[in-house]
């Protein structure tokens, strides 16, 4: 399936879901919920996603120190703005990773390295994720707290945080997939196959240490998401455990990150209420929740929009709108 129609595809899927939402929920009672947003919690909310930013260019910077001439940090963080923007409003052709990807090989001429740190940027975000999802599982599940969620999200739960790490460690290690090729010789000629093959590839050529340290680095990124979370929570009169959040905000990262929606709108808003729902929270106040976080990421794309902007104003790089994939080999 071309990358086209698969946007066109993903856009027709979030937007239905947010259709269906507020038709069902009722789009005025969602508004009216936002109006009463408590700036006093949102706005720190705000200013901690903008840290948090910070937090992964530093990450992907650290994965980036094997490439010649590297970029100052700050040019990272630049770069990582403008990957927002790309996600969230240039033509569908272009995801965030590409465009960083492409802003640092015309910094360092260096596609292949280029490339390979921001998938792992990418891997071990996912990886510290899922750890500290894992920690608050185990918790959640102890004596110490009180949370009644059916089994089914339990069990799904367990499944996504182990079940990553248990992969990534597998993959560092044992490169299944070219067994599988070998087992199978008719999935080289499948180009998800030779992508598949090139992810094992650029895990592998990164040492444990480095990836240690992008881990330990994530951590804190997760944590701040967390809080990001328990913010605008109680920026709507939510009240629940700080716990709880610990649990659902790596989980709805995890989620919303896979490729059936536009940057995960439309899923996030309709998991808000399959989670929260249970918890007392009222459908509402939860779809609220979910699109008081995506405005906190159309701000960033924003900010991401003019620096983009300066930058080809005063710098004249070569637009990502030109970039192919293949610049990468």
């Amino acid at each position: 399936m071309g990358k086209k129609r698969l946007r066109l595809l993903q856009l027709i899927l979030s937007f239905g879901l947010l259709a269906i939402l507020f038709w069902r929920i009722g789009l005025q009672d969602i508004l009216k919920t936002l109006q009463d947003i408590d700036l006093r919690w949102y706005l720190p909310a705000f200013f901690l996603f903008i840290v948090n930013i910070f937090i992964r260019a530093f990450r992907w910077y650290t994965l980036s120190q094997s490439i010649d001439k590297r970029p100052s940090f700050l040019t990272f963080v630049a770069f990582y703005f403008i990957g927002f923007f790309a996600n969230n409003f240039l033509p569908s052709s272009f995801g965030g990773d590409v465009v960083k990807a492409a802003y640092l090989r015309q910094e360092t001429g260096k596609g292949a390295n280029a490339l390979s740190s921001v998938i792992m940027d990418r891997a071990t975000g996912l990886l510290g994720t899922t750890l500290i999802a894992l920690l608050a599982l185990l918790f959640n599940r102890s004596a110490l707290v009180e949370l009644s969620l059916p089994s089914g999200l339990w069990w799904a739960s367990a499944i996504i945080c182990i079940g990553f790490p248990l992969g990534f460690v597998t993959l560092r290690w044992f490169n299944p997939f070219a067994w599988l090729g070998r087992l199978v010789p008719r999935l080289g000629q499948r180009s998800g196959y030779a992508k598949a093959i090139e992810f094992a590839d650029t895990v592998k050529q990164y040492q444990w240490l480095e990836i240690g340290k992008a881990i330990l680095v994530s951590l804190p990124f997760t944590l701040n998401r967390v809080i990001i979370q328990y913010f605008i929570a109680r920026a709507l009169a939510v009240q629940l455990p700080f716990t709880v959040f610990l649990l659902f905000a790596p989980l709805i990262a995890l989620i919303t990150l896979l490729p059936f929606s536009f940057n995960g709108l439309g899923v996030r808003e309709t998991l808000y209420p399959f989670l929260f729902v249970p918890l007392g929270v009222t459908e509402v106040t939860a779809v609220a929740m979910a699109l008081a976080f995506s405005l906190l990421r159309l701000s960033a794309g924003l900010i991401g929009g003019i620096l983009f902007g300066s930058r080809a104003l005063y710098s004249a790089p070569q637009a990502p709108s030109m970039v192919t994939n293949k610049e990468f080999s």
